[in-house]
């Protein structure tokens, strides 16, 4: 939490907002509606919202321009009113956060360095980790405990490579990139073919890598797969969640949301910004257009156009699975009836 004593004008001032109420209401924390207390800031994005804003006991507010606040007294608290309390959250947050734990400057004794390897002077390298042979990593990077880099790997300056977390061979980091704990990047891929003589299962080498461009963050336990011959590549900005798995040779482009336990499987090609819900599925070699929504759950077999926005499973453009989910619970509901006359027979 931030040390210094904010107040509601400082806030209002910090993201551009029209203060509706006092000026020198004390700031000391955040919370939500339900919990803050009487020196706290809360946030009101919505009527659903809004209406619980006379029951909370919060002193200050940041609301979407337009909700309609009730009961609120100018005289006692403070609104804030923005274009979208959802943006305004951003610095806002920013203010109160002290910022990513980091490991102690320097090289813990006990992390092995590869003699070969080349650290910045100003990285911080934690106890147990490893850096393997002609590894790089940049300035003011930080590897946590018990990561391991196996040889050549690039780490980018001031990339932060999280506890446990295992990047492969020749793999390469931006800029700026935060890789989760026990996330795994370059393992191989799920290759294997079966024997001439069919009493066996051939594994396929792959020789490839995995590129993460610069302000890249990797989830908790996401698996990045090596490419059998290039790179397997997550573009600049994107953002991939927890718990997902990159088969290898994806190409994935800028700025794009992969939501946890999203299944991406070998060769698919996403274009810049796609958005995925949790869970759903790309098949191999399918081409997923700029701007692509997909909703969570889906099961995306087919390649979909740019901008348009995919359901359902089979997953098809959104409207159509909206309908077809419409017409099934109108069957099931006419069927009833008809269920019941056969059951009375």
């Amino acid at each position: 939490m931030s040390a210094a004593v904010h107040t509601s004008g400082s806030i209002a001032a910090l993201v551009g907002g029209t203060l509706v109420g006092p000026a020198n209401l004390p700031v000391r924390g955040l919370a939500a509606l339900g919990d803050a207390e009487a020196d706290q800031l809360t946030f009101v994005v919505d009527l659903a919202n809004a209406n619980r804003w006379p029951a909370s006991r919060a002193s200050t507010a940041i609301v979407t321009r337009g909700v309609a606040i009730p009961g609120h007294d100018p005289a006692v608290r403070a609104l804030i009113e923005v274009d979208s309390a959802d943006i305004a959250m951003i610095p806002v947050l920013e203010l109160f956060f002290a910022g990513d734990p980091l490991p102690a400057p320097g090289i813990a004794a006990s992390a092995h360095i590869d003699p070969t390897a080349k650290l910045a002077p100003d990285v911080r390298v934690a106890h147990g980790a490893v850096i393997g042979a002609r590894c790089t990593v940049g300035a003011g990077a930080s590897i946590h405990a018990n990561a391991v880099l196996y040889d050549e790997v690039h780490v980018g300056a001031g990339s932060i490579i999280h506890a446990g977390a295992s990047i492969r061979e020749r793999c390469v980091i931006g800029a700026r990139c935060i890789v989760g704990p026990n996330a795994a990047i370059g393992g191989d891929g799920f290759g294997y073919r079966a024997s001439p003589n069919g009493r066996s299962v051939l594994r396929v080498p792959h020789l490839g890598n995995v590129v993460l461009e610069d302000d890249v963050e990797i989830g908790s336990c996401t698996c990045i797969d090596r490419g059998k011959f290039g790179a397997t590549r997550i573009g600049a900005g994107s953002k991939i969640d927890n718990l997902c798995q990159i088969a290898h040779n994806v190409q994935i482009g800028r700025m794009c949301m992969i939501s946890g336990h999203t299944g991406i499987a070998g060769s698919a090609v996403l274009g810049d910004g796609v958005q995925m819900g949790g869970g759903g599925g790309l098949a191999p070699h399918i081409h997923i257009g700029a701007g692509v929504r997909i909703a969570a759950r889906a099961a995306v077999m087919s390649s979909i156009p740019a901008g348009e926005t995919w359901g359902g499973y089979p997953a098809q453009e959104i409207r159509h699975a909206l309908r077809e989910e419409a017409a099934l619970r109108r069957l099931a509901a006419s069927a009833k009836p008809l269920l019941k006359l056969l059951k009375d027979q």
